[in-house]
């Protein structure tokens, strides 16, 4: 055997084995690891038995290259994305797929074709380092777990930071809360509200709740945007709130603490907002544009359930990998606004989920930066053009009448400069959480901007002062339709579910 003949296989055996190494350990989203790779490096190397070593080698890369493109582009498993898991259908997980972009696909490929590269090289040489080499690697490896269980006087594997070991134990702390908070749900959303009962005001005979989805305020004309697309809002008699911020960064968990009373830390499943217009005497009606799974409603769908009587456009299925225009509610939202006596109509749109194009069936007036952003930007004009139909249909049905529109969370940009740059769930910039909030009523003949910060923890307070309702158990510290300043401390959930202070987070740079 030549010189050559050894040296080539064995040199490209130990390069494959690097690349494995750091490829491996970037794929769970917890950054580069550049020890932990260093220690798989030498981990795998030490690994004499082809068998052994082939074994380890691709089950691994499979585990890595399944949630590669996750982890690279929302970070290791958390509370949100367990969540979302819980609470989605195949065709959404085939949206969430193709949401993500092509590059780090092909880097969840490399994943693969680098431990493929590495079995098939180690049949050509008999390369291996000193076992001495691994028993110092597993020293270190143990030196986090030994240094928690000496401060701490507990000892756990699962304390290791090593990327795959820190993944199974956060997927698994994560899934265990969802399950448990499933539970919780379940069992407390059967329980007797507690709304006290002398409520009263009601100043109005029809009130209008419009929950929109995946829109920041700084992609809205209305909100200082380039581009026309919230006419509506911007020119209609009403209230706009200029730092109006969501609770959290995705749907349920934004909502979930928007829509049910959220008191000492503790959301309250069984005191919604529903509940409580239903309990001062409005007929409740509650239509949607988002899907619900039997078996696996969201704490969302099932407070959509709550009402008197309600409607999910996609029964069964959110499918929102299928074009479903929001239109498609206003035939449901004009047979509710028919109905006699008072009555609290809630519209849950699809409005600007991600994608953006699916939303816009890939159609867009005005290209602003990529395609996948212009159809965003048309889809809140769409949202836009559906709230003045539901305002025009107010107006014919009702001569006291109310309308509130926001949205349950933003957005962030990625790949900007790209070709197919566009926004995804992120809970990283205070742009995450900056969304509209806008509130007409019958009454109102002049526009005027809110510029006091609001939160969505303060949901329904605001609700019950829009109504007129008094509930003595709602903690109202202030006007919060005036620029009194309730609290400038504001908290916003992390996808985790921690709580975190809004001004702690940065912000996104402008696009425009």
């Amino acid at each position: 055997m030549s010189l050559r003949d050894n040296i080539n296989p064995t040199g490209m055996f130990i390069l494959a084995n690097m690349v494995f190494a750091f490829l491996f350990n970037s794929a769970f989203g917890y950054g580069l690891a550049t020890t932990y790779s260093v220690f798989t490096f030498i981990l795998m190397l030490t690994l004499k038995n082809k068998i052994v070593y082939s074994v380890v080698c691709m089950s691994g890369a499979v585990i890595a290259f399944l949630y590669c493109p996750v982890g690279l582009t929302f970070g290791p498993p958390d509370l949100n994305a367990m969540t979302s898991m819980a609470y989605t259908d195949k065709a959404e997980t085939l949206e969430f797929m193709l949401s993500i972009s092509v590059w780090k696909w092909l880097i969840a490929l490399s994943v693969l074709l680098s431990s493929l590269s590495c079995c098939l090289l180690k049949s050509k040489t008999s390369f291996v380092l000193p076992r001495i080499l691994s028993l110092v690697s597993i020293m270190c490896f143990f030196s986090t777990p030994i240094k928690a269980a000496y401060q701490e006087n507990k000892y756990s594997l699962l304390d290791s930071h090593y990327p795959p070991i820190r993944f199974v134990n956060d997927a698994r702390n994560a899934y265990n809360q969802v399950n448990a908070d499933k539970k919780f749900y379940e069992q407390n959303v059967k329980t007797p509200d507690d709304w006290i009962n002398n409520i009263h005001g009601n100043s109005y005979e029809t009130v209008v709740i419009i929950i929109g989805e995946s829109v920041r305020r700084d992609f809205m004309s209305a909100y200082g945007f380039p581009v026309n697309n919230s006419t509506f809002i911007k020119s209609t008699p009403g209230i706009i709130f200029t730092d109006y911020i969501s609770s959290g960064p995705a749907t349920v968990l934004s909502l979930t603490h928007s829509l049910y009373r959220f008191k000492d830390g503790k959301i309250e499943y069984n005191n919604s907002i529903v509940r409580l217009l239903d309990k001062s005497g409005y007929h409740t009606s509650w239509i949607s544009n988002q899907g619900v799974f039997g078996s696996s409603d969201s704490p969302v769908s099932l407070a959509g359930k709550q009402a008197d009587e309600y409607h999910f456009i996609k029964n069964g299925s959110s499918n929102k990998f299928l074009y479903s225009p929001d239109e498609k509610i206003l035939p449901l939202v004009s047979d509710a606004l028919h109905r006699k006596g008072k009555k609290a109509i809630f519209i849950h749109l699809m409005g600007s989920h991600p994608v953006a194009c699916v939303r816009t069936n890939g159609q867009y007036e005005t290209f602003f930066r990529s395609k996948e952003e212009s159809c965003y930007v048309q889809s809140i004009k769409n949202t836009d053009a559906l709230l003045s139909r539901v305002y025009a249909m107010l107006g014919q049905n009702s001569n006291s009448w109310a309308m509130m529109y926001f949205a349950d969370h933003g957005l962030m940009v990625v790949d900007k400069g790209a070709s197919e740059e566009r926004l995804q769930h992120a809970d990283k910039y205070q742009n995450n959480y900056d969304v509209p909030l806008f509130v007409t009523t019958s009454s109102m003949k002049e526009s005027q901007k809110i510029t006091a910060p609001r939160s969505g923890f303060d949901l329904i307070p605001l609700v019950t002062q829009m109504v007129g309702i008094t509930e003595p158990s709602i903690d109202i510290k202030c006007n919060l339709y005036s620029n009194e300043a309730c609290s400038n401390d504001r908290m916003v959930l992390k996808k985790d579910g921690t709580l975190v202070p809004y001004n702690s987070l940065a912000r996104e740079e402008t696009l425009y």
